[in-house]
């Protein structure tokens, strides 16, 4: 089926069905799913990021953030292999930290970007970026190694948003290079972020 068979009124088309899956090569969406194959044009990835509710993204964009503004961090983690998880892992886990990063002194600076962001009036960011993280491992998916790079991820957010704000307060810049020193290590900091960095 195709857009104008999905039509209310004529000539009214709808691009989320002329581009989505099966739809694309020309198939009924409805025969198209019962294929075998689980990944095919019919079937694509659809990354987590994709179904997010509305009522988040809206609550998002009132605080002045946009979805897209995350997607490569978003992209990055939808990516991760389980050797990283692994190494992220045994980063977090490691007793004492090592001489570069610690994860006790992360969380210190975790909260205090949140006290920076809860004085600029945008206190719920890091509440709908966790929230919004937590939809990449749903139901039973979740497990020790997903927590970790949960956590990591959200950091690396977290370093986004406080480099948006450093302009007001400059030590919120060392605060993010801090905050994604895990994914730095592990290979998992997105491509631009590293040239930037």
């Amino acid at each position: 089926m195709t857009s104008s068979e999905y039509a209310t009124e004529p000539g009214e088309n709808d691009e989320a069905i002329d581009r989505w899956g099966s739809a694309t090569l020309g198939q009924d969406p409805l025969l198209a799913s019962f294929t075998l194959e689980p990944y095919s044009a019919v079937r694509p990835h659809v990354p987590f990021y994709r179904f997010f509710h509305y009522p988040d993204i809206l609550d998002f964009r009132a605080n002045g953030f946009e979805v897209d503004h995350f997607v490569e961090i978003f992209d990055s983690l939808d990516e991760a292999r389980y050797s990283q998880a692994l190494q992220v892992h045994k980063l977090l886990r490691q007793r004492g930290g090592n001489l570069i990063w610690n994860a006790r002194r992360a969380r210190e600076i975790e909260f205090s970007v949140r006290a920076s962001l809860h004085r600029f009036g945008i206190s719920d960011v890091p509440s709908l970026l966790r929230k919004m993280l937590g939809r990449a491992f749903p139901d039973e998916s979740i497990s020790s190694l997903s927590v970790d790079l949960i956590n990591v991820y959200f950091w690396a957010c977290l370093a986004l948003v406080a480099r948006r704000y450093s302009w007001k307060e400059p030590a919120l810049e060392r605060y993010a290079d801090y905050l994604e020193l895990p994914l730095l290590i592990s290979g998992l900091l997105p491509e631009k972020e590293q040239n930037a960095a």
